[in-house]
């Protein structure tokens, strides 16, 4: 469990004991979840779950295939997790709308040169994938697992809570208080894009 969930955090600018930095702008406290190898939030839920089904790929001497459908960060954080731990066992196969994702993160999922990951672009909005994606994942295959790695993969959104658990001990810490005390009360603001 260490090795996988230390492995997650490799490519990060910081040391894993700072891999989400928490500064101080004014009275302000700002964590940084831009750190990561493809510079978005996504980073932080994606390679721990990438890790994990790699892990468990290797361990079951089955291959897996990973589906996402993108319009934004979640393309590029897969694509990358998913060369990083280049297990020839785990491939992804990543679906975008053509025209639809900026010229950055186009290039994070065409240049990546790795023979586990497959990128597609398609004709459509951004969620014309999802149902073909579930209807794929509900036929199963018997000599390979399918997983679909977009938000509803519970393993996601559960790696990427750890970060409001930090930011909460990076900031009572910097202020002196001790975490759990009822009289400390800290409002977290996420930006949505």
């Amino acid at each position: 469990l260490d090795s996988v969930c230390g492995s997650a955090f490799q490519g990060f600018d910081y040391p894993p004991t700072k891999t989400v930095p928490v500064v101080k702008v004014g009275s302000l406290y700002i964590a940084e979840l831009f750190h990561g190898p493809t510079f978005c939030f996504k980073d932080l839920g994606m390679r721990p779950v990438v890790n994990f089904l790699s892990h468990f790929s290797s361990k079951r001497n089955r291959k897996t295939t990973l589906l996402v459908s993108t319009t934004g960060d979640t393309g590029p954080a897969a694509v990358q997790a998913v060369s990083d731990v280049s297990n020839p066992l785990l491939t992804i196969l990543v679906h975008y709308p053509d025209g639809q994702i900026s010229d950055l993160q186009r290039r994070q999922l065409t240049t990546v040169n790795s023979p586990c990951v497959h990128v597609v672009a398609f004709e459509g909005g951004g969620d014309d994938m999802d149902t073909p994606i579930k209807r794929i994942q509900a036929e199963g295959d018997k000599d390979r697992m399918v997983c679909g790695i977009n938000s509803y993969n519970i393993g996601r959104p559960l790696a990427q809570m750890v970060h409001y658990i930090w930011t909460y001990l990076r900031v009572a810490e910097d202020i002196g208080v001790t975490p759990g005390d009822r009289d400390f009360v800290l409002d977290i603001v996420y930006p949505l894009v």
